[in-house]
Protein backbone atom coordinates (compact mmCIF):
# COMPACT_ATOMS: atom_id res chain seq x y z
CA UNK A 1 0.00 0.00 0.00
CA UNK A 2 1.32 3.30 -1.16
CA UNK A 3 1.92 6.29 1.73
CA UNK A 4 -0.61 8.73 1.90
CA UNK A 5 0.98 11.81 0.31
CA UNK A 6 0.28 15.26 2.50
CA UNK A 7 0.21 18.46 1.06
CA UNK A 8 -0.11 22.30 2.76
CA UNK A 9 -0.52 25.81 1.32
CA UNK A 10 1.19 28.74 1.06
CA UNK A 11 -0.07 31.84 -0.21
CA UNK A 12 -0.36 35.49 0.37
CA UNK A 13 -3.12 37.34 1.51
CA UNK A 14 -4.69 40.57 -0.26
CA UNK A 15 -2.78 43.11 2.69
CA UNK A 16 1.20 41.71 1.23
CA UNK A 17 1.14 39.21 4.39
CA UNK A 18 2.73 35.44 3.59
CA UNK A 19 0.33 32.63 5.06
CA UNK A 20 0.79 28.97 4.89
CA UNK A 21 -1.79 26.37 6.51
CA UNK A 22 -1.62 25.24 9.80
CA UNK A 23 -2.76 21.44 8.45
CA UNK A 24 -2.58 19.32 5.68
CA UNK A 25 -4.53 18.20 3.12
CA UNK A 26 -5.35 14.90 0.59
CA UNK A 27 -4.62 16.88 -2.93
CA UNK A 28 -8.08 17.43 -3.67
CA UNK A 29 -9.24 18.95 -0.76
CA UNK A 30 -5.80 21.35 -1.31
CA UNK A 31 -6.92 22.16 -4.71
CA UNK A 32 -10.57 22.96 -3.14
CA UNK A 33 -8.54 24.86 -0.72
CA UNK A 34 -6.45 27.34 -3.32
CA UNK A 35 -9.30 28.11 -5.62
CA UNK A 36 -11.29 29.28 -2.08
CA UNK A 37 -8.11 31.24 -1.56
CA UNK A 38 -7.90 32.62 -4.91
CA UNK A 39 -11.60 33.74 -5.08
CA UNK A 40 -11.03 35.41 -1.68
CA UNK A 41 -8.49 37.96 -3.22
CA UNK A 42 -4.87 35.48 -2.50
CA UNK A 43 -2.32 35.29 -4.34
CA UNK A 44 1.09 33.40 -4.83
CA UNK A 45 -0.67 30.01 -3.87
CA UNK A 46 0.78 26.80 -3.96
CA UNK A 47 0.60 23.34 -3.54
CA UNK A 48 3.46 22.03 -1.74
CA UNK A 49 4.02 18.69 -0.22
CA UNK A 50 4.47 18.00 2.97
CA UNK A 51 5.93 15.07 5.27
CA UNK A 52 4.60 13.89 8.48
CA UNK A 53 4.53 16.17 11.00
CA UNK A 54 5.91 19.21 9.03
CA UNK A 55 4.25 22.38 7.69
CA UNK A 56 5.25 24.29 4.97
CA UNK A 57 7.45 26.98 4.83
CA UNK A 58 6.30 30.82 4.11
CA UNK A 59 6.52 32.16 0.62
CA UNK A 60 8.40 35.40 1.89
Amino acid sequence: MAAMRRYGLTWTDPDGSAQVSAGVFGKQAAIRRQRALKAAGCTHMKVVKVHAGELPHPAI
